[in-house]
């Protein structure tokens, strides 16, 4: 059975929702999303997917679509994909990640699908201690996603502070570890100190260790390696070495777990890699990688899983420092990807790190003028803008003519304040505002973005 998608029309799926009495499954992503296409291609045409499609009400809105980023601002979604439940009664029950791995997603959203409380009453009811959670909201909250919330559940709450508190009362081991996994995470995105690194250190590298936690918590241990090994050691340090062996060792473990799709796989790879910058030092690492990343590449599969693993493998190849195998591999995908431009994005990225400016400028060019859709434009426009102003600021006439064109499109984009596009309009603006350079369209530019940053 496939899911009969809504379309972008929201009060439609919700009161359809409502007069059958079903959840609803609202999906916020963008076609050239590679998180959005693995989504897409292990969970969304997943059997046990599609088999609960008679339970609830199925509603999809592109980030490119007309009105979409004003509907982005009314249901509070911003980042690619964002995957919120709600209950027939159109309350948010909870949101959900979306590194998950397709089992483990499919259970979540099952359990979602049944919720009796939402998440927020959950959180509620954890940090105020009026009742007992049941085990199945432990795991909601512990597998709610923290990095689209948005400020829906955690209101003006300090999120590191509000999962630390829950963690110390959660009574279901499996969610309070990986509610400390989210704690630790918190506190280092957010820079704050208070935590005992020594002790935070040794129980990672307990965990590490145990192969069954690290393969039931695989999004969090494969995302976040990087960030924690920074944020509890120090550079070039016996702990920061020993740290970053042990979450090698557990990657090596998630690369050859067939139970994994080939994108998590290469994930799993990538940050392996990166643990080797960190003082996990492998002999022959890099002919690793690139007889890795060739053998999955020839692995037959659909459209969408194979953007996000070129996206992936591009990713090893460069933080192994293989930047030409990483730049081959996307000029290939150029004539037949249904997203050239974000790999010309990432051919960016990769003439940046050679040092070479003008071809950096030249790919993010040619991404904007390839991009499709309104959203989707501005982002990549501001992206192209960023670099002139880094790398080419005395470049007046390309500036300009950059801003006399964007003035154009925004003449037609509705939806300029809203949402991403508001992020958007709000990065060009500081960039300008950092650029010493002068011209007419471009103080237009500038004077069109100021509205981004108004209360």
């Amino acid at each position: 059975m496939n899911i009969d998608w809504h379309p972008g029309d929201p009060d439609a799926a919700f009161a359809r929702a409502a007069a059958a009495g079903l959840p609803l499954f609202l999906y916020w992503g963008a076609s050239w999303c590679p998180p959005c296409n693995r989504i897409r291609a292990t969970v969304f045409e997943h059997a046990a997917f599609c088999a609960l499609a008679p339970s609830f009400m199925a509603l999809q809105i592109d980030g490119d679509a007309p009105g979409a980023q004003q509907l982005a601002e009314r249901f509070h979604v911003r980042s690619y994909p964002t995957l919120v439940v709600f209950n027939p009664a159109g309350a948010e029950i909870t949101r959900l990640p979306c590194e998950l791995d397709a089992a483990r997603f499919l259970d979540m959203f099952a359990l979602a699908l049944t919720a009796r409380r939402t998440v927020a009453e959950s959180l509620s009811a954890a940090l105020s201690r009026e009742r007992q959670l049941s085990n199945d909201e432990w795991r909601l909250l512990s597998f709610y996603s923290w990095d689209t919330d948005e400020r829906q559940v955690l209101k003006s709450l300090d999120m590191a502070a509000t999962l630390a508190s829950m963690t110390r009362v959660c009574v279901l081991p499996e969610a309070r570890l990986r509610l400390q996994w989210h704690t630790l995470y918190a506190a280092a995105m957010s820079g704050k100190g208070g935590i005992d690194q020594r002790a935070a250190v040794k129980r990672l590298e307990e965990t590490l260790a145990d192969a069954h936690v690290v393969r039931a918590h695989m999004d969090i241990v494969t995302h976040h390696g990087q960030d924690l090994v920074r944020f509890l050691t120090t550079p070039q340090s016996p702990a920061r070495i020993r740290l970053a062996q042990a979450w090698a060792c557990a990657m090596a473990l998630l690369e050859a777990d067939a139970s994994l799709n080939l994108a998590d796989q290469l994930t799993a790879l990538r940050t392996r890699v990166r643990m080797s910058r960190l003082g996990a030092a492998e002999p022959g690492l890099q002919a690793q990688a690139r007889q890795r990343v060739a053998q999955v590449l020839s692995v037959e599969m659909g459209a969408a899983l194979r953007h996000q693993v070129i996206n992936t493998a591009a990713g090893v190849l460069a933080d192994a420092a293989l930047l030409d195998d990483a730049q081959q591999l996307l000029l290939a995908q150029l004539e037949t990807s249904h997203a050239p431009f974000y790999f010309m994005h990432s051919l960016a990225e990769i003439a940046k790190k050679r040092g070479d400016a003008g071809a950096a400028i030249d790919w993010y060019e040619r991404a904007w003028d390839s991009a499709a859709g309104s959203a989707t434009r501005l982002q990549w426009g501001a992206a192209y803008l960023q670099g002139m102003v880094d790398f080419a600021p005395h470049g007046i006439e390309r500036i300009e003519h950059f801003a006399g064109r964007m003035l154009a499109e925004l003449e037609n984009l509705d939806a300029a304040f809203f949402q991403r596009n508001r992020t958007q309009m709000a990065r060009m603006g500081a960039r300008l505002a950092q650029w010493r350079g002068a011209g007419p369209r471009a103080a237009a530019l500038r004077q069109a973005t100021k509205a981004a940053s108004a209360p």
